[in-house]
């Protein structure tokens, strides 16, 4: 079943409320799966139960959940009536704007609310012939690329005689954000958690001065036990919680750790190195959990993309991984981020300009991550991605539950 899956290709783009809180995912295929994926929905319910489940579960303040999942349907998809019986919380069935609407649509998709089900229009641009279907749906996904706040701000006063909630799509830096935030939308869509928010004077924390002097560290190949402990033992917190997962059921050691050195003698340097990485990220608790996610998901599937291709190395690949997006998680801009962990050439140069075997690599993982269907991956190593974006998934749910589970 999850070879099928894999051959889906299928990602997911977080959508956010006004708290920057995950409230469902947008599954995401290439435009030539269509038939494919429409043929996976309509096989044994099972089936769709497990894709739907692996791709909207997270694991988020103490407990995993199930997040509903908006997924694009066709006309003829709804015409039919081939959409699985699936639950009503787990599934928004997400419609492209039509330019005719026929009666025997309206009244099929009528059937669909009437079972429970909600309606998302996407590329919503109002026209009056739409009513009906307003009237139907719940979420309207509205693209603000290229549209001025005139145009937005009366586009949303046509839109509130009806009960609908609307979501801004293609929202890709934190002031369009915020922009969007002013003009009325509650639901928020795009890359902008990815990019950072940088604030003139602004100076780094003495939590994130240690993450920086951490991550610096474990770029050196040769740093010793002794250094890592030593800078880690400066944060109270990760230390605590680098201790409590190394005594975690995890690794069953058979006797109690009780000092980094003797962690990092138990699991090698290359496991600490790993933990100390993640540990130092989600210790920016001012930050939304779905950017550590993102990241988490990014650099394993660099690392299990290296492995299975072996053109890089994986753990430098994985290291890539992490720190493409570091800027955004302690808002410092890039080129002054990287220059204090000096790192090597071949990391900035993946990272700054995709250029080198790792940031190849690295940009095709970005490309899969956003459902980039201009993108397009060798034929033999298209099921290796979906492979490892969902070994992604999973690893970064495990993972975050590991860390989430650490707090003192």
């Amino acid at each position: 079943m999850q070879e099928q899956i894999n051959q889906l290709g299928l990602a997911r783009q977080p959508i956010f409320d006004q708290h920057l809180n995950v409230v469902a995912y947008e599954l995401l295929y290439q435009s030539e799966k269509q038939e494919e994926v429409a043929k996976f929905l309509e096989g044994d319910q099972e089936a769709c139960d497990v894709l739907i489940n692996n791709f909207t579960s997270i694991y988020d303040s103490g407990a995993m959940k199930s997040l509903p999942a908006f997924l694009n349907v066709t006309e003829n998809f709804i015409r039919t009536d081939s959409l699985p019986n699936l639950s009503r919380h787990n599934l928004v069935i997400d419609l492209k704007q039509q330019t005719e609407l026929s009666k025997d649509y309206i009244n099929s998709l009528h059937k669909y609310v009437d079972a429970g089900y909600r309606l998302v229009l996407d590329d919503f641009t109002y026209d009056p012939i739409y009513d009906d279907l307003l009237r139907l749906a719940k979420i309207v996904r509205v693209d603000i690329s290229d549209r001025s706040n005139e145009s937005i701000a009366e586009h949303m006063q046509k839109l509130n005689r009806f009960k609908v909630t609307v979501l801004a799509e293609n929202v890709n830096t934190y002031e369009e954000y915020e922009r969007c935030q002013a003009l009325g939308f509650k639901l928020f869509q795009g890359t902008f958690l990815s990019r950072p928010s940088l604030v003139e004077g602004k100076k780094l924390t003495s939590n994130q001065a240690i993450v920086i002097h951490l991550l610096a560290a474990l770029q050196d190949q040769d740093v010793t036990p002794h250094t890592l402990a030593d800078i880690t033992s400066r944060d109270p917190q990760l230390t605590f919680k680098l201790l409590r997962i190394v005594n975690s059921a995890q690794y069953n050691l058979p006797n109690k750790i009780e000092s980094l050195t003797q962690a990092i003698v138990a699991l090698g340097i290359n496991e600490i190195k790993k933990w100390a990485t993640l540990l130092a990220l989600s210790s920016n608790d001012d930050k939304p959990s779905e950017l550590i996610r993102q990241i988490l998901i990014t650099a394993r599937m660099c690392e299990y993309v290296a492995h299975y291709t072996d053109e890089v190395d994986s753990e430098l690949a994985f290291m890539t991984g992490v720190l493409s997006m570091l800027d955004a998680l302690l808002e410092v801009d890039q080129p002054t981020l990287l220059d204090q962990l000096s790192v090597s050439e071949e990391i900035v140069e993946a990272i700054t300009r995709y250029e080198g075997k790792s940031g190849k690599l690295l940009q095709a993982v970005n490309f899969y991550m956003i459902g980039q269907s201009a993108f397009r991956l060798p034929p033999e190593v298209q099921e290796v991605y979906a492979e490892a974006y969902y070994e992604g998934v999973r690893w970064s749910n495990e993972n975050m539950q590991m860390m989430q589970g650490s707090h003192l």
